[in-house]
């Protein structure tokens, strides 16, 4: 009986490593096909939802290794070895495994952001000036306000209008993702200060033109913070990008307002 049980321990035991080495090799590739997402000439939409469902394929197949280590009720019947205790974890970390999305707008979160980014400086980095690269860094002015005024579902269109808006007046080959509550943050490959500019001033003419319907009696504007950073001239490190774009963001006063090396257009 026990050399029995010993055999079936050893089987699910086997299975259990088996599912966690696919699992491994799908985590070592996912950036991979992350980034080859990212550069292809897919549509923003096309994107954002072969991102999401890599993000979900990777979750059913963490749930599915996690099912596979449930303890069996007859197994543990008919066993004389004592079975390790079964680890518990909360189903919302099972999803938030290896996640590539938002939850808030579905779009790519910062674990995304960081991937193609870091690939992108790589690739301008072997081209030096013959392969420009930049990113904005994005802020919803008042969203917070908005949300205790309108409520938290109205926030929630407020994110999905203002991703939307944006990604309207990217190119294909740009990448928006969502970190936290009202950031946006794109990479814009091939693009310098001045391309990045000009995405700047079709995204202000698409608010502009499109105010946002708080509520069935009220519309208003949406005012947005822009900073951006250049690959070489502001930073050679996606954290480096990041810092100036964000910290330009922060230095602006008003709302619409662009930050490029400290110089303000309305």
């Amino acid at each position: 009986m026990a050399e029995s049980n010993e055999v079936k321990n050893t089987a699910a035991g086997s299975e259990i490593d088996r599912a966690q080495f696919a699992l491994l090799l799908f985590g070592l590739i996912a950036p991979a096909i992350t980034f080859a997402i990212a550069v292809s000439n897919l549509s923003m939409f096309a994107k954002t939802a072969a991102l999401v469902g890599l993000s979900a394929l990777y979750g059913i197949g963490w749930l599915a290794a996690l099912r596979r280590r449930s303890p069996d009720p007859e197994r543990e019947a008919t066993t004389d070895i004592p079975l390790a205790p079964c680890v518990i974890i909360d189903p919302a970390d099972e999803m938030d495994i290896g996640s590539l999305a938002h939850p808030r707008t579905s779009l790519p979160n910062e674990r995304a952001f960081f991937v193609v980014l870091e690939n992108q400086i790589a690739e301008s980095a072997r081209s030096k000036d013959e392969r420009p690269l930049s990113i904005l860094s994005i802020d919803i002015k008042g969203f917070d306000d908005i949300c205790k005024r309108f409520g938290n579902s109205t926030g929630d269109r407020l994110l999905r209008f203002v991703a939307e808006a944006i990604g309207s007046q990217l190119r294909k080959m740009d990448l928006i993702t969502h970190f936290g509550a009202a950031e946006f943050n794109v990479v814009l490959p091939t693009a310098n200060a001045a391309t990045a500019a000009e995405i700047i001033a079709r995204i202000n003419d698409e608010l502009l033109s499109r105010p946002f319907e708080a509520s069935e009696d009220e519309s208003i504007k949406v005012w947005l913070s822009f900073g951006t950073a250049t690959f070489l001239k502001d930073g050679e490190s996606a954290d480096q990008l990041l810092k100036i774009a964000r910290q330009r963001k922060l230095d602006e006063s008003g709302g619409n307002v662009v930050s490029i090396e400290h110089d303000y257009v309305n």
